[in-house]
């Protein structure tokens, strides 16, 4: 377009020409087509460029006007980008820009692309948003000792040590740490449970993991049948036929054929508390006698208890190898205090929470119960046989052992019966688990034993028995329910669960730990058995 300027001199040009000479009007008209021939010039084109970003810090969903100049007019002609992420345009002019901070853009400069060219802002600090401490998921559900874990959830430290994770109070280790991922190691015996993150002072739960325990089975101590005090395989058993665990893991056995009390430390070192010879003899060390010891069991104060079988009596040992005769005298049967009273080829004793004696007396087919002062009287069971019912309404058939839980319950090992007998502090008996002899794990009847010979209890309420002729190691639950924990035919190996043998496994015995020791009879071995 002319302007208008132009178009005033053109009409003023035309008024005066009339008056200038040939030569001046000439040089006016070429100087007047020089000006009018072409349009003005196009003003520049502004340069892309930020100038000031409010505000310089947020999180997702922050609104950011960014000033400058080069913009477009027509938002969509502007891309507006944070560490590569779109942000959306919500405004534009020529010189400013409106934009929404998009979800975890993280802190970086903001650039501005408008045709083929960019331009970037100072830097802009993102701040993620706060969200509570939670677990979302975690995998695998389920595993042994040394699983690891993957935990996803929100919150967490990206610091391992300030994650705090435990799996029934057990302390898991944590191998790897960010907001939204922890990796984590399952320590040995944890059990199934919730998963338990703490950071600071809030706490989350995961949803169960379903721990699965594994069974090692090992030599604690023993070889071959003979006579030798020594550590590990050095050492030297005759039969035994029951242990006992004392409150600093210690272990107490009845070496029947050697017909003497022996003592195993933790590490397997093995010495002679009392016996020599069979016979019957009060007295200390090697000067004491026992005559086929088959039960043991020690109290609070480090004493040791002896079922002196063939005896009929039980006997009481102190630390320092010391053997007094605490009750019975001949074989038979009566109700009395100390050596007044009488047992018949007693098998199996037991120290219960409550302080008193419970004894499995054999071939009286009863079971009996002994206070500190030495008064026996009969708890439960009358004749031979196989009755549920209370005190001498019940019958047992030749009961081989007893073992007690903390609310005074005893277990009985009902050999000849093939069952696991309960009898409260009351006398109340019934049948726990098994049925005919023979093998099979279930529930309450449907399950079977053969001759089990040995029975114990943890502090979980489980029980756990020495199934003599199956060669095995069975578990019961409170609810009757029977699996077999270790052992497959008869022989001997160590190993886990089902790999491992024993042979005519007799005793049974729990420590504070948790750890099994069984005496395996005819293998002249204490066994050590590790659930983790």
């Amino acid at each position: 377009m002319k302007t208008n300027t132009n178009l005033l001199f053109k009409i003023k040009m035309e008024k005066n020409l009339s008056s200038l000479t040939a030569a001046a009007t000439f040089a006016l008209i070429i100087v007047f087509a020089a000006c009018c021939s072409k349009d003005d010039p196009a003003p520049p084109v502004p340069e892309l460029k930020i100038t000031s970003i409010t505000p310089s810090t947020g999180g997702e969903g922050t609104p950011v006007v960014i000033v400058g100049t080069g913009f477009s007019a027509t938002a969509s002609e502007d891309a507006v980008t944070l560490n590569g992420k779109a942000c959306p345009v919500t405004s534009a002019t020529a010189t400013q820009l409106g934009i929404t901070i998009p979800a975890d853009a993280g802190s970086g400069k903001i650039t501005v692309t408008v045709g083929t060219k960019s331009a970037q802002s100072t830097m802009f600090t993102f701040v993620p948003a706060v969200l509570p401490l939670a677990i979302t998921s975690i995998a695998p559900t389920t595993g042994p000792k040394q699983t690891h874990v993957v935990i996803t959830g929100t919150s967490f430290s990206t610091t391992a040590s300030e994650n705090i994770v435990t799996l029934n109070g057990k302390s898991c280790e944590v191998t790897n740490a960010s907001a939204t991922q922890l990796t984590v190691v399952i320590p040995a015996s944890a059990g199934s449970g919730n998963i338990q993150v703490t950071v600071g002072s809030n706490t989350v739960q995961s949803t169960n993991f379903d721990f699965v325990f594994t069974v090692t089975v090992s030599t604690l101590a023993g070889s071959t049948n003979g006579f030798a005090d020594g550590t590990g395989s050095d050492a030297q058993f005759s039969q035994p036929f029951s242990v006992a665990a004392d409150a600093n893991g210690n272990i107490y056995v009845a070496d029947a054929g050697n017909n003497k009390i022996r003592k195993v430390t933790p590490a397997g070192v093995v010495t002679t508390l009392a016996g020599s010879t069979n016979g019957f003899a009060d007295g200390t060390g090697d000067a004491a006698q026992f005559n086929y010891p088959y039960g043991v069991t020690t109290d609070a104060d480090g004493n040791v208890y002896v079922a002196d079988t063939y005896n009929h009596k039980i006997r009481k040992v102190t630390q320092e190898g010391v053997v007094t005769t605490f009750a019975g005298s001949t074989g038979g049967y009566t109700d009395a205090t100390g050596t007044d009273a009488q047992f018949y080829y007693l098998t199996g004793i037991n120290r219960g929470a409550d302080g008193n004696f419970y004894v499995a007396d054999k071939d009286n087919h009863k079971i009996r119960k002994v206070t500190p002062a030495g008064v026996v009287t009969t708890l439960a069971g009358s004749t031979s046989g196989s009755t549920d019912g209370t005190g001498t309404e019940a019958q047992f058939n030749g009961p081989y052992s007893v073992a007690t839980d903390a609310n005074n319950n005893v277990y009985v090992a009902d050999a000849s019966n093939s069952t696991i007998r309960k009898v409260t502090s009351a006398g109340v008996v019934t049948t726990l688990a098994g049925s005919t002899g023979g093998f099979a794990d279930g529930t309450g009847s449907a399950a079977q034993f053969q001759y089990a010979y040995g029975v114990a209890t943890d502090a979980n309420g489980n029980i756990y028995v020495a199934d003599t002729y199956n060669h095995k190691v069975r578990k019961i639950t409170s609810a009757g329910v029977v699996t077999t924990l270790a052992g497959s035919t008869g022989g001997y190996a160590d190993g886990s669960d089902t790999a491992a043998q024993f042979n005519y496994l007799t005793g049974v015995a729990t420590d504070a730990a948790g750890n099994i020791y069984v005496a395996d009879k005819d293998n002249h071995k204490i066994r050590k058995i590790v659930i983790d």
